[in-house]
């Protein structure tokens, strides 16, 4: 691995922790707002963030630069599949069983190495796919408070299916971010994140908009309504997003969305030292194998 291109290792955990708190704002939203209409929010809020920096990035855009065909089908793409994932994960929260919703979602650990592999030509070495796998196994332990076996007995709840399926667009939108930002010939870092992030928020804020003035008018009316509480959602997901694009444009989907699964071993580690929760041995082991996971994926990957 070279060294120049270690930037994408704080950009990941930069965005994992924005996504934690985004998430945790999100959820809130679920009190007055349909699983569609929060998922909205997050896109909506964080556009004209993206305006912004992908105004700057178009005044000073460095002659050379090439926008591939590829790369507005990458970033259409990109939008609908996250819409989709995002909808699922919040009715899996939704589908009687929290827990059981996350466990099944983490499957996008190794289908984004699949995606990678197969439409990217991407793939992990031998060593990154059981890297992969070991991540896997480390956060359904993690995310499984009734255990292992009790998650995949449970394999035919509804909210495990919404799980696979966010897991899997999930999976599908990392590949196509990753996509689009190498299809941004002779631009820097910084303009290929801009442009890529403006154009994916720009298609999921004019869809997701168009889908719920047809199907649920009520809900644009009430995200107007609650809208002190719905920016904070949009600023931490622009900032989040800000940094799984820019990670994806330097290393490939696999690795950064694998790194990103530390996001559950903050979350343990935090409520062991500032919460002071007892956990079982099992849960020391899971936080083990995710971070020998994650050693494997990055450094030998």
């Amino acid at each position: 691995m070279q060294s120049d291109a270690l930037i994408w290792i704080p950009l990941t955990l930069g965005a994992t922790i924005a996504q934690v708190f985004r998430t945790a704002r999100q959820h809130e939203l679920r009190q007055f707002l349909s699983s569609s209409g929060a998922a909205y929010v997050r896109f909506l809020f964080a556009w004209p963030f993206a305006l912004l920096f992908g105004t700057l990035a178009c005044l000073y855009m460095p002659r050379g630069v090439d926008i591939q065909r590829a790369f507005w089908i990458w970033s259409a793409t990109a939008g609908v599949v996250q819409i989709t994932g995002t909808v699922l994960l919040l009715q899996a929260f939704r589908a009687r069983d929290f827990a059981i919703g996350t466990v099944y979602s983490k499957a996008e650990v190794v289908l984004v190495a699949i995606g990678s592999a197969v439409f990217l030509n991407e793939p992990l070495r031998g060593p990154g796919w059981l890297g992969a796998a070991v991540v896997l196994v480390g956060v359904v332990l993690l995310a499984a408070p009734a255990g292992f076996e009790s998650a995949l007995q449970r394999w035919d709840d509804r909210s495990a299916w919404l799980g696979i399926g966010s897991g899997l667009f999930f999976a599908l939108s990392a590949v196509a971010i990753r996509g689009a930002a190498t299809s941004i010939v002779a631009a820097s870092l910084w303009h290929r994140t801009c442009l890529t992030l403006l154009t994916i928020l720009s298609y999921q804020a004019l869809l997701h908009g168009l889908f719920l003035a047809v199907t649920d008018r009520s809900q644009l009316v009430a995200i107007w309504k609650y809208r002190a509480k719905c920016w904070p959602v949009g600023l931490m997901s622009f900032v989040g997003t800000t940094g799984w694009v820019s990670a994806m444009a330097v290393a490939s989907a696999p690795k950064v969305r694998t790194l990103g699964q530390v996001e559950i071993v903050l979350a343990f580690f935090i409520s062991l030292g500032r919460l002071r929760e007892q956990h079982p041995l099992r849960d020391y082991l899971a936080s083990g194998l995710v971070l020998l996971g994650v050693i494997l994926v990055v450094v030998l990957g």
